[in-house]
């Protein structure tokens, strides 16, 4: 799947036409946020969490993309999005349920 910032969350596509209803459930997916310490030596624990809320999951029509809407996004963070109970129209498990996207800018309106 991909992921692509929106002003106000985030819109995955997938390789797979998904269930809808599993899809459209806002508590199959759970979202956190964290940043590094950028310093000169090597490595950093994350830090600054932040644990936003999935406030709303619009399916498209052809079932490959759903919109999410989030209350929390940060700017400069780490956003890191599971979606664990979402399935292909199959009733498949996702091969790959998580993804990240390093949220540099939040897109204007």
């Amino acid at each position: 799947h991909d992921i692509s910032a929106l002003n106000d969350g985030f819109e995955v596509t997938f390789t797979q036409p998904v269930d809808a209803a599993a899809a459209a459930d806002v508590a199959n997916y759970t979202m956190d946020t964290f940043t590094y310490i950028y310093q000169s030596s090597y490595g950093s624990p994350e830090v600054d969490q932040t644990v936003p809320t999935v406030k709303s999951a619009t399916v498209s029509a052809d079932g490959l993309k759903v919109r999410l809407v989030i209350d929390g996004l940060v700017r400069g963070h780490i956003h890191h999005l599971v979606a664990d109970g979402v399935r292909n129209k199959a009733g498949d498990a996702l091969w790959h349920n998580e993804g990240w996207y390093t949220l540099n800018e939040i897109p204007a309106k």
